[in-house]
């Protein structure tokens, strides 16, 4: 163990708080101690302080960057709307790493921005993204190792709750792009994207605010078609379901799709995992049945009591700040979980389906648009 890091926790108690439980993410973490928080309501701030354990509080947290020499600083908020200038403030004050809620950003014109501030000061940049999971890291060895023969196709839908389309897409759909990349192995070279609002092609007219300061949106059903540099493609759908159902946890997840068999993942971050012994689309009982995969020392405790989604979700979480901290001693980029650009890679293809909507054609990437498509539809239709 080396020189113990000051971490400080910034979060906004009522606009996006504390995202899932980042804000103990240090929790049994012998190399950190949480020495401050910051949180502009004073009853969040209290709350949230004796959970991770920080000894000193600011309503501001500029006022916390300031005052306090840390290491490490968690932007917690899920909403979007600060994550720009807490992540740039906490840059430019000289820490060492950072952890963040996704998104990442609201456009890829602000990830731009936080990215090249953490590059000029140094800072190693870790996204709260799913591929920290017992589960995804053993799939993907599953499919490196030949399980499943020579990988075909990735199919992911969203969670298709009240937040179908958009919202979906951009808010837990960042989960399903960040891991279509992670086990396709390679860069985006397309997308293709159909965007509708009850089943009718999108139209200036639909574009709004959407919820969480994500900036505008529209749709409340997405179809996209994500073309990989090795010939792989990907696909993310998400439409509006009945509200009363209980299937949206379970179907949120995708599909690895090989020549001789198939991978499913479930219910991220908590985990599920199948796998299916035959390539073909349309399956036969001879040909095998689905089979669940159980982690054991995921799915249960030291004394054999079954595990929470929030225990499950705290482990995801000592798994992103635990390389974190590596990648700071060891003076190396993050390696194994999503980084900050792997956090901008998968806002570039949420917007990509959009600006195809938008364009009616594929989108290449990188993009030259870097602003939030419906913005550029709007100013082009309206003049503001």
């Amino acid at each position: 163990m080396g020189t113990i890091l000051r971490a400080g926790i910034i979060g906004d108690t009522g606009c996006g708080d504390y995202g899932h439980g980042l804000d103990i993410a240090y929790q049994n973490s012998p190399d950190v101690i949480v020495v401050s928080i910051a949180d502009p309501d004073k009853n969040g701030r209290k709350a949230a302080a004796q959970r991770s354990g920080a000894s000193r509080e600011y309503y501001d947290y500029r006022e916390m960057l300031d005052k306090e020499n840390l290491d490490l600083v968690n932007v917690c908020p899920r909403w979007l709307g600060k994550h720009e200038e807490m992540v740039i403030a906490s840059a430019n004050a000289g820490v060492k790493g950072l952890l963040c809620e996704k998104p990442f950003a609201a456009s890829l014109s602000q990830a731009d921005s936080m990215l090249e501030s953490c590059e000029r000061n140094g800072v190693r940049v870790v996204v709260a993204h799913r591929r920290a999971n017992a589960y995804e890291i053993h799939g993907k060895k599953l499919l490196d190792d030949g399980l499943i023969g020579d990988l075909r196709t990735i199919r992911s839908r969203g969670k298709e709750d009240r937040r179908a389309g958009a919202m979906d897409l951009m808010v837990l759909g960042t989960h399903m792009m960040d891991s279509l990349r992670y086990f396709a192995g390679d860069e985006v070279e397309w997308v293709h994207g159909s965007v509708t609002q009850d089943n009718h092609a999108v139209t200036v007219d639909d574009i709004c605010e959407g919820n969480e300061e994500i900036g505008l949106i529209a749709g409340n059903g997405v179809d996209a078609h994500f073309r990989f540099r090795n010939g792989i493609s990907a696909y993310f759908e998400s439409h509006p379901t009945d509200p009363g159902s209980d299937r949206h946890s379970r179907s949120f997840g995708f599909e690895i799709h090989g020549t001789t068999g198939v991978i499913s993942m479930r219910n991220s971050p908590s985990g599920e995992m199948y796998i299916y012994p035959y390539g073909q689309w349309i399956p036969r009982e001879s040909d095998g049945k689905w089979e669940r995969v159980y982690i054991e020392n995921w799915e249960r405790n030291k004394d054999g009591t079954v595990r929470s989604s929030s225990e499950r979700m705290h482990l995801s979480n000592h798994l992103m700040v635990t390389e974190l901290i590596n990648a700071i001693r060891e003076d190396r980029e993050v390696e194994g979980v999503s980084s900050g650009e792997d956090g901008r890679k998968a806002l570039e293809m949420i917007m990509a389906v959009h600006e195809s909507e938008r364009l009616k054609t594929r989108v290449y990437l990188p993009m030259v648009n870097r602003d939030n498509p419906y913005s550029t539809w709007r100013r082009e239709e309206y003049g503001f």
